[in-house]
């Protein structure tokens, strides 16, 4: 059984492969990202493998042994029977399905020859009795999918004609409507491979004519009305192509039927005529319905193929597949990825290869039907990802918009799809922060080029600088900086201008001039240039400039452009040709002009450098810290590092030491030792000893600066590791996917944390980089923080079907937390589930806590808090601080409240030598007597408590009550509208050094609006300061160990939240004071 089972998973991951290699070639990749070259070469090895696996032959061996083994009936020892005849009947149902997958009607017949010696078996040994034991419909299906997939006729009529009697005499097992119409559909199928569609379609009709039949007889005749998948049967027939190599009994070989696909899209159209749609593929109708899903793939597949060999399918194709998208919802069908992608990029190979004079009114439909559908504009919002897919689309189409005129139309869908990203990206960001499309890069990039050649060749001179700046301007304002392929263009528009043109441009239109300019070499050759380009070198578009009378705005350049400029000129030119353009332009040029170097000072000449010497011994020594090592820290490889370079006879280790010195360096936050470790890494990858193998050089120096990059972004330095990203691409490579997860994992206290992070991460995925799990664990639990359960989701499946890659249990917590955080109870409690049948897992208490935590403040459900509680016990994980928190709120405050339950709980902490007492369980326990249960005199004795109990000194950096404690308490003072009390915690609050933060605030300025003191409010506002632009207020947020954390210093300053903003604004519209709520607004957006 184990065998025939995995027969069958190497037989559908067969199929897998086949239907991804069919997607291939009809363009239907679900990701442009995938690299085809790589994917078809992993399938090839993955096909390569499975089929070195015999399980069929050796699962038959077994049986066919089996079938000679006999042994004693335990019941009749002198009778004997075959071994094989005591096999369960689903044995022989796999067995039976693997001789259809291999197509051998030989081993098919042994199998169920045995399985018919069953019928009519005695109940029990020696009885008169006995009860009939009748083959399955699942048997005869797969033994007459046998002949079938063998192309023998002959054979599978046989098999269904037996399969009609045993229905006739009531002798077959589980005859259910639907199994009776998969046999019928098989036949059918088996007419069409044969090459008889007239046979096939005499089956049809004889389904057709079932229900008149039987109304005729008066009795049942077993023969079901077709389903859905009767005509989908019938519609691949006609459109299937078989291979030349039949099995026909010993008979001539059956010629391949080639594809009708005519007839098969008059039966597609007719069907789209029938009022009713589908509701399950194999449920018999006496009415034809409307196409089903399989259906509708079928004839896309057939008419995408068409097309190659007959242009006029195109129109065929584009309409049905927007009949489709016009139906989907109605008809409960599925647009897929993998469709749409084939269908457009079907449109892309036939603009390639058409011609205008020939095939005029099919492109211009062709490029109606891309624009419609690459504009996205179906009024629901697209990921991320699927316009990164449909950028590359457009990317791949946009020279068939030009060749064929319509370049400006394909300009168009390329600024609607910028507008689409920032659109989705303004969803993640606040409401004062603007977001930056950096996806829509790679798709500029490439589509500029295009547009601003368009214009050039087809607009006039005194018009086409102006239309080509257009471009230009909204390249650079959503941040594309122009590239070699863009600047020839726009600098010939510009030399072929009047004068008049050239001297009227922005300042900003002269910068971006010359940063084309310096996009090319400072005298390109003819080879560098499109023919006939008026543009010749730097030095001559400095002398139009100044032709041009625009000093001011040469002067007006900034720095660092104009350093550039210097740099370019000064490396191209010797001095004579240096001196001789300096004297033809005038002196505001001077500034491009590099000034003298001042004397050096007389210096010693250094003394020899040492030879650099590696020592694999040296470098295992120095590695003993890592990957952890209790009695060596990094600092003590470091250590050893120095004492090694700083001996008489310095030695070094390998560049891989060095690399994971500066990694680990990085996470210690200490930046001097890991620049210094990078300084002795140059030394080491530019020694002659590297140095002798390029290879090895290229490879070392990629690693570091790789290194270097985890490193920076683990100390907090974004803008250095940014820079070593930087350098890795300005050379031709690209960052790993360590280096990249690091990138997102960091990129924190911004206000644009996920917008940030989802750039970075498609940025990763355009540059070729393939993540790994911890890349897209990182980017998951990103999202998942930013409530982005969508987007988590999006990558999770990725990851999965996608991938070679295996979640773990960290992927898993982190999408269950992005599905508790809003709400979606089913889906976190499915990914609990399959997370831990996962064969790699290993019980973490994250993704328990999680599940408490949504079923105990966003779904409320106690019993569901301790289902999960029990199974952390049960997995042998201890409890935490956090989960005891959970389990007070579990008790505090859903109903039925359980207050004894939630004292033994913390009393539980309290007396735990593992959980120490913290702050949140003080609140949680204040929270629980003092909002939910509205004991205020007790929230307010739990609170005086705290003081002289000893959890309040364990920690003298940040002693208790703390923050998180004045807040539930001021919280309990809002509820009861007893404001009163608040002057004198807030004092107390001042006098122990606890530093406010903005969620006392928060409440400060709900219960003083409440109570109509909207003056004490407001000042209660005005006395919080606002962060740096896109900079996340600091110190408002409990540290998650606060036993090792220290306390925030009164005298620092309290920034607002976002939600401070929200609490004033609500305030002042409470009290009638619409104009300051506006004005509150307006000074917000102001930020």
């Amino acid at each position: 059984m184990e065998l025939a089972d995995r027969d069958h998973d190497v037989q559908k991951s067969l199929r897998s492969i086949d239907v991804r290699a069919r997607r291939r070639r009809l363009g239907a990749q679900t990701s442009s990202l995938i690299d085809e070259a790589a994917a078809e070469e992993a399938d090839s090895k993955g096909k390569d493998s499975l089929l070195s696996e015999d399980n069929f032959r050796t699962a038959m061996s077994i049986f066919d042994a089996a079938c000679i083994t006999s042994e004693s009936d335990s019941g009749n020892p002198q009778k004997r029977s075959a071994l094989a005849f005591r096999f369960p009947v689903n044995v022989y149902h796999a067995l039976l399905r693997s001789c259809a997958y291999h197509a051998s009607t030989d081993a098919a017949l042994r199998v169920y020859s045995h399985l018919e010696a069953r019928v009519r078996q005695p109940l029990t040994h020696g009885s008169e009795t006995s009860t009939p034991f009748y083959p399955s419909t699942t048997a005869i299906y797969y033994l007459l999918s046998t002949y079938v997939n063998a192309n023998d006729l002959v054979g599978a009529t046989e098999v269904f004609s037996e399969f009609k009697d045993l229905c006739a005499r009531k002798e077959i097992a589980n005859l259910e409507p639907s199994s009776n119409v998969r046999i019928w559909n098989k036949m059918i199928e088996a007419y069409f491979r044969a090459g008889q569609p007239a046979g096939a379609l005499r089956l049809l009709e004889t389904m057709m004519d079932a229900e008149s039949i039987e109304k005729a007889k008066g009795e049942k005749v077993f023969v079901p009305s077709p389903a859905s998948s009767t005509f989908t049967t019938v519609i691949n027939g006609f459109c299937s192509q078989i291979p030349n190599d039949p099995i026909n009994s010993g008979s001539a070989p059956i010629p391949s039927p080639q594809p009708d696909v005519a007839t098969a899209l008059s039966w597609f159209n007719r069907l789209l005529l029938q009022p009713n749609p589908s509701a399950n593929p194999f449920e018999s109708s006496s009415e034809p319905t409307r196409p089903d899903q399989k259906a509708w793939t079928v004839m896309l597949e057939m008419l995408s193929q068409a097309v190659s060999t007959d242009k006029s399918r195109i129109q065929d194709l584009n309409r049905l597949f927007g009949v489709l998208v016009d139906c989907a919802a109605k008809d409960n069908l599925e647009v897929k990825p993998t469709l749409r992608s084939m269908v457009l990029s079907t449109n892309v190979r036939f603009l390639e290869q058409a011609t205008d004079s020939e095939d005029k009114d099919l492109v211009h439909a062709s490029l109606a039907f891309l624009a419609h559908h690459i504009s996205l504009d179906n009024g629901t919002r697209p990921s991320l990802l699927h316009i990164g897919e449909t950028q590359a689309l457009l990317a791949s189409v946009y020279p068939q918009f030009v060749r064929f005129g319509m370049a400006e139309k394909a300009w168009e869908l390329a600024k609607g799809l910028v507008a689409q990203e920032l659109s989705v990206l303004e969803e993640t960001l606040e409401k004062d922060e603007k977001p930056e499309a950096k996806i829509s890069g790679q798709l500029l990039n490439k589509v500029v080029p295009l547009a601003l050649e368009a214009i050039v060749s087809s607009s006039s001179e005194t018009s086409a600088l102006s239309e080509a700046l257009q471009v230009m301007r909204y390249a650079v304002r959503t941040g594309v900086k122009p590239t070699s392929a863009m600047a020839p263009h726009l600098l010939r528009a510009f030399m072929v201008s009047p004068i008049e043109i050239q001297r009227d441009l922005a300042q900003q239109d002269y910068e971006s001039l010359l940063s084309c300019a310096l996009a090319l070499p400072v005298n390109p050759s003819n080879n560098e240039l499109p023919q006939g380009c008026a543009y010749q070198s730097l030095m001559a578009l400095l002398k139009v400039f100044d032709n041009a009378g625009i000093d001011s705005h040469v002067q007006a350049v900034p720095r660092k452009l104009a350093l550039a400029v210097m740099t370019a000129l000064h490396e191209s030119l010797d001095a004579h040709q240096l001196a001789e353009f300096f004297g033809t332009v005038g002196p505001v040029f001077q500034r491009f002009k590099r000034p003298p170097p001042p004397p050096s000072p007389a210096t010693e000449l250094s003394a020899p450098r040492v030879p650099v010497i590696v020592d694999a011994e040296l470098s295992r020594y120095i590695d003993e810290w890592y990957p952890s090592n209790r009695s060596r820290t990094v600092h003590d490889g470091y250590a050893r590092l120095q004492e090694a370079i700083s001996a008489p006879s310095p030695r070094y280790p390998h560049p891989t030491t060095l690399g994971r010195l500066i990694n680990g360096l990085g996470r210690a936050r200490d930046i001097s030792a890991l620049q210094s470790v990078y300084d002795t890494a140059q030394q080491v990858i530019f020694s002659p000893y590297v140095s002798a193998n390029p290879s090895s050089q290229s490879q070392a120096w990629f690693q570091i600066e790789d290194q270097m990059i985890v490193a920076y972004a683990h100390a907090g330095d974004m803008e250095s590791a940014y820079a070593h990203r930087d350098r890795i691409s300005a050379a031709g490579g690209v960052p790993s996917p360590d280096a990249y997860g690091s990138l997102i994992e960091c990129v924190r206290d911004t206000t644009d944390d996920t917008s940030n992070a989802m750039a970075l991460f498609t940025e990763c995925q355009m540059r070729g980089t393939k993540p790994n799990v911890y890349l897209y664990n990182t980017i998951i639990s990103k999202l998942a923080k930013a409530r982005k359960a969508d987007f988590a989701l999006d990558l999770f499946e990725q990851m999965k079907t996608s991938t070679s890659l295996r979640p773990s249990s960290i992927t898993y917590g982190a999408v269950i937390a992005a599905c508790a955080r809003v709400g979606d109870t089913q889906a976190a409690e499915r990914l609990f589930e399959e997370m831990a049948g996962q064969p790699n897992f290993k019980p973490r208490i994250p993704p328990y806590n999680t599940m408490m935590q949504m079923y105990t403040h966003t779904k409320p459900d106690r019993g569901r808090v301790l289902h999960f509680y029990q199974l952390m016990l049960k997995a042998g994980i201890k409890p935490s601080a956090h989960t005891y928190k959970l389990l007070i709120d579990a008790y505090g405050t859903i109903e039925p409240i359980d207050i004894e339950a939630a004292e033994e709980t913390f009393k539980k902490v309290e007396s735990s030598a593992e959980t120490s007492l913290q702050s949140t369980h003080w609140a949680a326990l204040i929270n629980a007597y003092g909002c939910v249960l509205k004991d205020l005199d007790k929230a307010i004795s739990v609170f005086n408590s705290i003081a002289s109990h000893p959890s309040a000194r364990r920690n003298p950096l940040n002693p208790l009550p703390d923050a998180v404690t004045y807040e539930s308490l001021i919280n309990v003072f809002v509820i009861h509208k007893r404001m009163d009390h608040v002057r004198t915690y807030l004092a107390k609050l001042q006098a122990s050094g606890v530093h406010m933060t903005a969620y006392i605030a928060n409440l400060l300025i709900k219960g003083y609006s409440a109570a109509g003191d909207i003056e004490e409010a407001r000042r209660v506002f005005e006395s919080l300061a606002d962060p740096p632009s896109g900079v996340a207020a600091p110190n408002n947020h409990v540290p998650h160990n606060p036993a090792s954390a220290s306390s925030v210093p009164p005298s620092e300053p309290s920034y607002r939240e976002p939600s401070t903003w929200e609490a004033m604004f609500r305030a002042e519209l409470g009290n009638g004071h619409r104009d300051r709520a506006v004005a509150l607004l307006d000074r917000l957006r102001e930020r």
